[in-house]
């Protein structure tokens, strides 16, 4: 019996199927649950071997979340008595991981434990607007996550992963937390990005204080107008923020003569699976201004400037290639 439930966890299971089963995860872990209720459960789960090894795999993954029902965490059942945005970004995802198969959790785990513990969250390509306490205002860019913790001395947000963008009017500390260290707010606004290793933030207005995770109480002054990079240590690099970089927070996404290379590798964070050029074109320079609602247009558009192919593997690996020539 074990042997087979195990290699059902790796088998993959159709998309509806997935989300039934998290849907009645969710519902039995509610406070309440009428006999009704769980006698429709019974009946889902019997009506078809998919269901019951969906079910098989809920299960399994609400075991790997306890840590997050542990006193002092948010529990599951919290996420179904979310705001509908949050519920419904929760189930997608959740959903595709369990009809992905047992190979696709060790990749995923990291994002879903975030989802469950944030306060916040967006999915890939998606883009939110979170009003707060104290006119402070969040803007998440594409697979961003956040946590807060507001009290009378200060309010913290804490980005656990993608890209916020904050603007403020509150008259008390305000800090972002990051894997590197914190930024200290001076100015109305601020923008701050986790990268892989090392943590990215700006202000258009007003400076900064970074303090990295290792280097103890004394902290770095930013100018206003600089992007400053930092990982625990210290200092990365510092630049003045270039016209169109926050662009994202408008739904757009601008270029001034970037590779092909590095622009599609930005495109990517706002659409599922793989996206690339031949190495032979990655040199070629992009300049414009795009909307990122329809990256598939972007595409497009790439195409007819250079006369490229956009050839698509799967629907979730696409790359640019030459057009051969046909004289």
């Amino acid at each position: 019996m074990e042997s087979r439930v195990a290699s059902s966890t790796q088998a993959p299971i159709p998309l509806p199927v997935a989300e039934q089963a998290m849907h009645w995860l969710l519902e039995l872990q509610a406070p309440h649950v009428s006999e009704q209720t769980r006698a429709h459960w019974l009946q889902w789960r019997q009506a078809d071997a998919l269901h019951e090894m969906a079910w098989q795999r809920a299960q399994a993954f609400s075991s790997r979340m306890s840590s997050l029902r542990s006193p002092g965490q948010r529990p599951l059942a919290n996420a179904a008595l979310a705001p509908m945005l949050s519920r419904r970004s929760a189930l997608k995802n959740l959903a595709l991981l369990l009809a992905a198969g047992g190979t696709a959790w060790s990749a995923r785990d990291s994002a879903l434990v975030q989802d469950w513990r944030s306060d916040f969250s967006s999915a890939v390509g998606e883009h939110h607007t979170v009003q707060l306490a104290d006119q402070i205002q969040v803007q998440l860019n594409t697979d961003s996550a956040i946590e807060m913790r507001f009290d009378p001395q200060q309010r913290v947000i804490r980005l656990l992963r993608g890209e916020m963008l904050l603007n403020s009017a509150t008259a008390l500390p305000l800090w972002v937390e990051t894997t590197e260290g914190r930024v200290q707010m001076f100015g109305q606004q601020l923008a701050v990005r986790q990268r892989q290793g090392f943590t990215q933030a700006s202000s258009q207005s007003g400076g900064l204080g970074i303090y990295p995770q290792a280097r103890g109480n004394p902290s770095i002054s930013v100018a206003p107008g600089q992007v400053v990079s930092f990982d625990r240590h210290s200092l990365l690099a510092q630049r003045p923020l270039r016209a169109g970089e926050l662009a994202w927070s408008h739904g757009m996404i601008v270029a001034q003569g970037q590779r092909l290379a590095d622009f599609l590798a930005e495109l990517a964070r706002y659409r599922r699976g793989h996206l690339g050029c031949d190495p032979s074109l990655g040199d070629l320079r992009v300049s414009g201004t795009f909307p990122l609602h329809d990256t598939d247009q972007v595409l497009l558009a790439l195409s007819e400037t250079f006369n490229l192919d956009v050839q698509h593997l799967t629907r979730y690996w696409v790359t640019l290639k030459a057009r051969p020539n046909l004289a």
